[in-house]
């Protein structure tokens, strides 16, 4: 317990370590100066709209006097466009001449957008000038317009304001593939117009919320990229205001506000490949109101703090092109806590303090640089940590494991449960790190002495994805759902059984090996590499794990059989939870049905998972010999009255016929007992079907079965998936990077979500994740699946592994919706389906090729 304590501090001051060298900015590169190297450093927002003429003038001449040399205006498209065409250009003009005359440089924010150019839902009683336009071509040309009237006079150009908070997006949620749209037909245009344009990105809001009305700058950030936004803006712009944290303050991660967070957003952009765009701070500083929604500070620490963070910026990020002072006269009420950031006395000397010292400051500042990574530091903490862990393996040995395993299996049945029980409960509460692995050691220790336990509990939780353990240990942020828990308590004792008692490899086990080559390949198509290391543990780990965990521990029928038995009670336990949550309400409306979601949120992919687990309870409950096969023929009838709820069509009308047609083709088999034999059997199935047929009838209404929205949108999803494909055909995007690069191929106005996860294809699935190579692959799996069903069928299955007929009946049914939907894009789905060819292979093991007629 000391080493493991010892292992637990020296692992979290090594992330701890490694945390604060990434808060220093180390590492960080330098950016291209070229798009704002004729900018001068310091600038301050304006908003002249508010003043007339001989007040701009003197307004502007008084900042230019204090030291400012760029100013950044708003430009109200519903007032320079009112009606489609006539432009009314005076004020602006006037803005811009006096902008000039004062030799200060503009910033020109377009933003707004009149009532004609608006949506439906963004006029009317609830009408948002800040809504984007309902048509991005609308907004290009206004952007055109004004940039071939004011190409003499402007050069930076910034594409809209806070796109990522509302009401900035109108009414509507956040959306940054629509922004990217936008920004895609605002730019070209702008260019074209003027060839030396500068275009900024959106100045992004700071916000720690990643929901449907605020995105964190990161997130939205990232989600530009997959949109293919990055050619379209030569400075991404930021706004690093203080919330009453000093410009010191080096915490630089998404749920602190402070000005350090321009370093957060830095790393995302060099993390997504952008290092050569620089950032340019639009906005900055403090508010000195009392009760502001950005934090507050007094005047002399407001003055004091402008300064230091313009050193801050100027001296040490060499990424970053300029700092504009939040507000000089706010065009808001005098009661807007705006005025707390309005340019008073103090900080206008402090400013201009600044900008006479810079060169003495900046010396300063270089003389005495910021520490950087302390590596040798790191290293020696990490260097502490392997020798604990060793130590602690060391320790390990010497403890008697065997004979607490023998005591442990010498237990009564129902003591083992209660073990069990306990460690669940406690897991379940447990939120301190260190608990939270000795509770994974102690199931790695039960399950080393037994290893099918851990089989059994991988396969009941699969459905349970969301219902994940968040670790939170310094730099390491973790969210494991239990399946995955399971399938890691399970690796010690699979590699000490596999160094013990290795078999030969057969070609299921190629097969497997196979899509680890591919998904290992498919990375060079990968450009966010935190949704690959998900996919790749979602999608292709944790479901070989238990793949090889069955193979190992599945050699006999009574041993497949239980593990079918958990999986079909995962199943059911949340089919149950679906019904449940349907009866008080839950779920969501579609074409006049109340359709069941469950435990993942989604009715169709409620469905992928209760029609697995409805063909496998039929298994069990028409061929089990024993008492229970009433409890899974109930099984069955509950798995099969949630799936019907769903309202999937891909059930109904593909998953469902092609599943009784294989159940039926793998139950014709030469033996007396043969299912026609069996008026039990006979009878379940016909009053199962009756049951089904009437549900269908009185759960499903014909504008369900007959919206032909979803096809069109489906023709739409494919259509563009084919061309992410033929851009990506040899490697894929790799597994998760479907989210990431299909927002790109989104043409505006398409009837698509950028969010899917996947492209309800199966064959356009392994062709987006995995390229050629997957499409083999998959091709492959399909014909040895056939292939070994076929055999067995022809040999006749051992009595005992008629229950494992479901399982080709439950992949026929999955394969067939998944023509229109997913089929192992999903964790639990991407799961079950190895752990489903696994106990195929198992059973199929025992049904060699029969040996060719003798030549007597």
């Amino acid at each position: 317990m000391l080493l493991f304590v010892a292992l637990c501090v020296f692992s979290l001051a090594a992330l701890l370590q490694l945390r604060a060298g990434e808060q220093t900015g180390a590492g960080l590169p330098p950016a291209d100066d070229a798009p704002l190297g004729g900018l001068p450093f310091l600038g301050i927002n304006i908003a002249l709209e508010q003043s007339d003429e001989a007040a701009q003038a003197e307004t502007l001449s008084e900042l230019q006097a204090a030291g400012f040399g760029w100013v950044r205006q708003r430009f109200d498209w519903a007032a320079l466009e009112p009606e489609p065409g006539r432009f009314d250009w005076a004020w602006s003009d006037g803005v811009l001449r006096g902008i000039g005359a004062a030799g200060l440089v503009p910033i020109v924010v377009l933003d707004g957008s009149p009532a004609w150019a608006r949506a439906p839902q963004d006029t009317g009683p609830g009408d948002n000038r800040l809504a984007p336009p309902a048509h991005s071509a609308d907004f290009a040309r206004f952007a055109a317009a004004f940039a071939q009237r004011y190409a003499a006079d402007v050069r930076y150009y910034q594409i809209w304001d806070e796109p990522n908070i509302a009401p900035h997006w109108g009414n509507r949620w956040v959306d940054p593939v629509h922004y990217a749209q936008l920004l895609k037909a605002a730019a070209p245009s702008i260019r074209q117009a003027d060839p030396d344009a500068i275009i900024l990105l959106a100045a992004l809001a700071p916000t720690a919320d990643r929901g449907h009305l605020a995105v964190d700058e990161v997130y939205f950030l990232q989600r530009l990229y997959a949109a293919g936004a990055q050619p379209y803006f030569d400075v991404a712009a930021i706004q690093p205001f203080g919330f009453g944290h000093a410009p010191q303050d080096a915490r630089g991660q998404r749920d602190i506000l402070n000005f350090q967070r321009a370093r957060w957003v830095r790393r995302a952009m060099v993390a997504a490949g952008d290092a050569q765009t620089p950032l340019l701070a639009v906005r900055y500083g403090w508010n000195r109101q009392p009760n502001s929604t950005w934090g507050a500070v007094i005047s002399p620490s407001q003055a004091r703090f402008a300064g230091e963070a313009l050193d801050i910026a100027y001296a040490r990020w060499p990424w970053i092109g300029g700092m504009g002072w939040a507000a000089y006269r706010p065009d808001a009420p005098a009661s807007d806590p705006i005025w707390g950031f309005s340019l008073n006395d103090a900080t206008a000397r402090a400013l201009a303090e600044w900008r006479q010292t810079q060169p003495v400051r900046a010396a300063a500042l270089a003389a005495h640089p910021p520490p950087q990574r302390d590596w040798p530091r790191w290293l020696l903490l990490l260097a502490v940590t392997g020798l604990a862990s060793w130590r602690l393996v060391a320790a390990a040995r010497l403890l008697p494991w065997q004979r607490w395993q023998r005591a442990y299996l010498n237990l009564p049945p129902a003591w083992r449960a209660a073990i069990w029980l306990a460690l669940g409960v406690s897991y379940y509460f447990a939120v301190w790190p260190p608990l939270i692995i000795l509770l994974w050691m102690a199931a790695a220790l039960l399950v080393l002495a037994e290893p099918r336990t851990g089989i059994w509990l991988a396969a009941a939780l699969l459905p349970f994805y969301f219902r994940h353990k968040e670790i939170h240990w310094g730099q390491l942020h973790l969210a494991v759902p239990p399946a995955h828990a399971a399938a890691l308590c399970l690796l010690p004792a699979l590699t000490l059984h596999t160094r013990r008692a290795a078999r030969l490899l057969d070609r299921w086990d190629a097969l497997a090996l196979g899509w680890l080559g591919v998904a290992l390949l498919s990375a060079a198509g990968v450009w966010h590499w935190p949704a690959y290391g998900r996919g790749f543990v979602d999608l292709v780990a944790v479901p070989l794990v238990l793949y090889w965990a069955v193979r190992t521990w599945a050699h006999t029928a009574e041993q497949r059989e239980h593990i079918l038995m958990a999986l079909v009670s995962g199943g059911v336990l949340a089919g149950a939870w679906g019904l449940i949550d349907w009866l008080a309400g839950g779920g969501g409306e579609a074409d006049g049905m109340r359709r069941l979601a469950g435990v993942v949120y989604s009715p169709n992919h409620a469905a992928l998972y209760l029609e697995r687990t409805l063909f496998t309870a039929l298994g069990l409950a028409l061929y089990l010999r024993t008492r229970r096969r009433g409890l899974w023929a109930g099984a069955a009838l509950l798995g099969g009255i949630a799936l019907l709820l769903t309202g999937s069509r891909g059930a109904l009308l593909l998953g469902l016929p092609a599943g009784l047609l294989v159940f039926a083709a793998c139950t014709r088999v030469r033996t007396p007992r043969s299912l026609a034999l069996r008026p039990g059997a006979l009878v379940l199935g016909a009053a199962f079907t009756a049951l089904a047929a009437l549900l269908v009838a009185a759960g499903l209404s014909w504008e369900r079965l007959s919206n032909s929205a979803t096809l069109v949108e489906r023709a739409a999803l494919w259509r563009q998936s084919w061309l992410l494909w033929l851009d990506y055909w040899g490697t894929g995007v790799g597994p998760g990077g479907f989210l990431w690069r299909f927002p790109a191929y989104i043409p505006e106005g398409a009837p698509l979500d950028p969010n899917l996860q996947h492209p309800h294809n199966v064959w356009l699935e392994f062709a987006t994740t995995a390229g050629l190579p997957g499409l083999l692959w998959l091709t492959a799996a399909i014909l040895l699946t056939v292939d070994g069903v076929s055999r067995a069928r022809r040999c006749g299955w051992p009595a005992r592994s008629w229950v494992e007929a479901g399982l080709p009946a439950a992949l026929a049914a999955a394969f067939a919706h998944a023509q229109a939907d997913a089929f192992a894009a999903l964790p639990d789905l991407a799961a079950w389906n190895w752990l489903a060819l696994g106990l195929l292979a198992a059973s199929l093991a025992l049904h060699p090729p029969p040996a060719p007629p003798s030549s007597q």
